[in-house]
């Protein structure tokens, strides 16, 4: 008796029980089997014998001898499989397509197109000398792609008959002729002219030792975090001496138009960022030279148009 219950409680565990039900289509919660192979009845404790099953006899008195079958037979029962579908996500990556290398040869033409034309509009005019073209009344050379100091560009000027670009005077209009020359053939580069800060003199003058106007029309207008007040070089006749401080004492100016007053910057220039107006530049910084002709120069080369 002891081992039957062994036995009974090894078929009944999960595990075998399971399996021993499903191969004979029975559920454990239904029958159980004896020690000695019996059936035991769904309700009662009773025991038949496995003969009794299928016999069309109700031996156990509920019928659940006879219930769990079809005629004579043990009625089947399907098992349950659970089936996992796993489903396999593929990531096709099309390679990005091989970028065709650059046609140097084709490029490199165009940038020879473009620097012909810059040349022609630059260097080149049947009124001046060879490397001149005409702005105003003058001729000038635009060296837009040598980049030199400002010793450097006067330096190369001189070479080819000419001065770094003087403009004493706004009266005669060349200075605005210049500045709608530059404009109207899109030139960026940025040029040094013919002025510098002298300290034997602690004055800025044109190389000609004229004067340079500090303010319009040639100076460029920078802001500055400094605030000063605006004051008039002379007083107007029927005004009082002190005019400049009673108009200007409230106001704060963060604009300049004039060389800063640190004096590190020395020399002069024409520049894209200040819409070619006048600005102090280090002398050492790399510039295009701005060259005017100068016929009457010793050294002057005398590029005339025909050979």
């Amino acid at each position: 008796m002891f081992y039957g219950n062994i036995a009974a409680k090894m078929i009944c565990s999960p595990v075998m029980l399971v399996r021993f039900l499903l191969a004979l289509g029975l559920c454990c919660t239904v029958h159980s089997y004896c020690w000695n192979g019996g059936v035991k009845c769904a309700t009662r404790g009773v025991c038949i014998s496995r003969n009794s099953l299928c016999n069309g006899v109700a031996d156990c008195g509920d019928n659940s001898d006879e219930n769990i079958c079809i005629g004579n037979m043990l009625r089947e029962y399907p098992s349950t499989r659970t089936t996992t579908t796993t489903t396999t996500t593929t990531t096709t990556t099309t390679p990005a397509p091989t970028p065709r290398p650059p046609n140097n040869v084709e490029e490199s033409e165009a940038m020879g197109q473009k620097f012909a034309q810059t040349f022609n509009d630059t260097l080149h005019h049947p009124r001046c000398p060879k490397l001149y073209t005409s702005v105003g009344t003058k001729c000038l050379s635009l060296l837009y792609f040598v980049k030199v100091g400002w010793g450097e560009a006067r330096a190369l000027c001189s070479a080819i008959g000419g001065e770094l670009a003087l403009y004493p005077s706004a009266s005669d209009g060349e200075f605005a002729a210049l500045l709608k020359y530059l404009r109207e053939i899109r030139m960026t580069t940025d040029f040094w002219v013919g002025g510098r800060y002298t300290k034997d003199t602690e004055a800025w003058t044109w190389l000609d030792d004229a004067p340079m106007d500090l303010g319009s029309p040639y100076w460029a207008v920078r802001h500055t975090d400094r605030c000063s007040s605006r004051q008039q070089e002379s007083v107007p006749d029927g005004k009082p001496d002190d005019v400049a401080y009673w108009t200007n004492t409230s106001a704060c100016y963060h604009y300049e138009q004039a060389p800063r007053r640190d004096w590190h910057e020395l020399c002069a220039a024409v520049t894209f960022r200040h819409y070619f107006y006048i600005s102090d530049e280090d002398c050492l910084s790399v510039k295009s030279p701005l060259c005017e002709h100068v016929p009457s120069t010793a050294h002057d080369l005398t590029l005339a148009a025909s050979p």
